[in-house]
């Protein structure tokens, strides 16, 4: 029976993810939203070399394959997700931008069925249909037909979500072969030094307060590394499917945040926008994704993909 403790590790480890596209709208109104990213990637990369010895990568035999594999994750990870999410969320709303944020498995399984040739099934297409129902209730009650600004800013958060998606498609076979822990290090470090080379300019303009570096400094080391560790902790002693429910707890926390810290307003069609992703979720999960997608061919040693959890 899973203990208690695991439970709660993945219910914090949630929360600490919902609670990022708060802390990220709140830096990016007082700063350079391009200099807060940099920052924070730098400090998740040197909070990685302390565990350096322990990865062992001269023992590891990368082939030109497997290099060119995590350079493209390191990029579309890092880089792909995160500038347009940090761009984006200055135009929207911290909950509504959790709440596309949290689409994020159904592009997993999308992209599964794309790539990994994988069955689309009735489960997946009426979540995916019910999901973008959703989120077209959700940017025409938020103006984003009158707003052009919000529009791209959705779209812009959107892009993040689907480029996140196509990340934990393609990092899956790494993870099986690797490690976890290395592959995480590996791609943070690779995608982090094009992230700087942007962020660049940003950086040395970038001026905070006490409570923004504060903020900063926890969002840094809160959902990318205490959050990881604690789901994978999780992950070791609750079954898939009772962990993967928790994740549709993602957007609650950043509808709460938003609303609870940065005051933004809760309207009616936000709540029930908000609904119908979360049941679109739910039916294309079928308690979860991998379940509603069943392989048109599966060597006996092949496993499946990894359903990785939402990035920060």
């Amino acid at each position: 029976m899973p203990s208690r403790a695991a439970f709660v590790a993945i219910l914090v480890a949630v929360v600490l993810w919902g609670l990022a596209p708060v802390a990220t709208r709140y830096l990016v109104l007082t700063a350079d939203p391009l200099g807060v990213l940099g920052i924070r990637f730098l400090l998740c990369s040197l909070c990685y070399l302390p565990v350096l010895p322990w990865l062992r990568l001269g023992d590891v035999r990368w082939n030109r394959g497997t290099l060119g594999l995590l350079a493209a994750c390191g990029i579309i990870g890092v880089v792909g997700y995160n500038v347009p999410m940090t761009l984006g969320i200055r135009d929207v709303h911290a909950g509504f931008a959790g709440i596309l944020l949290s689409t994020e498995p159904l592009w997993i399984a999308l992209l599964s069925v794309v790539v990994l040739r994988q069955r689309l099934t009735a489960p997946l297409a009426w979540g995916l249909a019910v999901a973008f129902t959703g989120v077209v209730t959700l940017s025409v009650g938020n103006g984003l037909t009158v707003s052009t600004s919000m529009f791209g800013g959705a779209a812009l958060v959107l892009l993040g979500a689907f480029m996140w998606g196509a990340y934990s498609v393609a990092v899956g076979p790494l993870v099986r072969r690797y490690g976890a822990l290395r592959v995480s290090a590996v791609t943070m470090w690779i995608g982090t030094v094009p992230l700087l080379a942007i962020c660049l300019p940003g950086m040395l303009s970038t001026s905070l307060g006490t409570t923004g570096w504060v903020v900063l400094f926890l969002y840094g080391l809160g959902p990318n590394l205490v959050g990881m560790l604690l789901w994978n902790y999780g992950l070791s002693r609750v079954p898939g499917p009772q962990a993967g429910l928790l994740l549709n707890l993602y957007p609650v926390v950043s509808v709460t945040g938003g609303v609870t810290l940065l005051g933004e307003p809760l309207t009616m069609t936000t709540l029930v926008g908000g609904l119908v992703v979360l049941v679109g979720l739910l039916l294309s999960q079928d308690n979860r994704v991998s379940r509603a997608l069943v392989p048109r061919r599966r060597s006996p040693g092949q496993a499946r993909p990894a359903d990785a959890p939402p990035q920060c």
